[in-house]
């Protein structure tokens, strides 16, 4: 049959976890000078972000049909004035695929704008560059996009590219510098369960050191708080030289070994050893 006439699978009910409602938004605004109303339709929103950056979305009503049989359904969280001029926003997106995650897994996306839709569409772009990469790659039998690391007896982890910045340029770890791995590896026996349990594991890590030394740390696994995940980040964030303000954010998943995987080289696809697994 031809591929126009496909009707793509409604995707799951969201999950139970996550806390967004709905797809249009619409705020009432006034200041001294004036009253304004804002909205916006998340789903247009985030099919639009998606074809921007090369991807083939479309809206479907309440969700987003994306190539490679993902669905994905945006819901708004939260919509909060700044004081002087524009507008915080939080969303939710949760992607399900019928061999991947078949019955949804949600993240969070944080963001900042002059208005509510400049404000969506940078969120929807950040979680597209930093957390859509690791749901493609988890698809394929070969990463193309991001490293992988294989463990006994058949676990991966795909990273996502990580986000790092700090104030100051120097003082570098004296074993290495950050790389795609270390917020994993070096808090590896905080995710020994989700290693061992069979599952696909969607997992976001933050971790940020201010100048004056206080630690922040947000570990989420399929949208969901995970607090020994957090602990960890702080302990690892103590053993950072001073850089003053500094932070570190990435996205990464754990799931079924693919029966093979080859390393493309360099920083794609690279295969890399993490504690109780192996290289190939």
């Amino acid at each position: 049959m031809f591929s126009w006439f496909r009707k793509s699978p409604r995707p799951p009910a969201p999950a139970p976890g996550n806390p967004g409602r709905g797809h249009i938004v619409r705020v009432a605004f006034s200041n001294a000078q004036r009253s304004w109303e804002e909205s916006d339709d998340l789903t247009t929103s985030l099919a639009a972000a998606l074809n921007a950056l090369g991807h083939a979305a479309s809206a479907k009503g309440d969700w987003v049909d994306l190539d490679g049989g993902f669905s994905l359904v945006p819901r708004v969280v939260s919509v909060e004035p700044l004081d002087n001029a524009g507008v915080n926003t939080t969303t939710t997106i949760q992607v399900a695929h019928a061999s991947l995650v078949p019955g949804g897994i949600f993240e969070y996306q944080h963001s900042s704008g002059a208005d509510i839709r400049e404000s969506l569409a940078k969120g929807f772009k950040d979680w597209a560059e930093y957390d859509l990469p690791v749901l493609l790659d988890a698809q394929r039998d070969k990463a193309t996009l991001c490293m992988v690391a294989e463990m006994e007896p058949d676990r991966r982890l795909v990273f996502g590219p990580p986000v790092h910045m700090a104030q100051k340029t120097g003082g570098a770890p004296s074993e290495h510098e950050f790389c795609p791995c270390c917020l994993v590896t070096k808090n590896i026996d905080a995710f020994d369960d989700l290693l061992r349990d069979g599952k696909f594991h969607g997992i976001r890590l933050f971790v940020s050191r201010d100048a004056e030394g206080r630690i922040e740390a947000d570990c989420r696994v399929n949208g969901v708080d995970r607090p020994e995940g957090a602990e960890a980040l702080k302990r690892y964030a103590k053993s950072w030289p001073d850089r003053g303000l500094e932070y570190r954010r990435q996205y990464v998943c754990i799931q079924a070994r693919a029966a093979e995987v080859v390393s493309s080289g360099g920083e794609v696809g690279q295969h890399v050893t993490v504690p109780g697994g192996r290289t190939p």
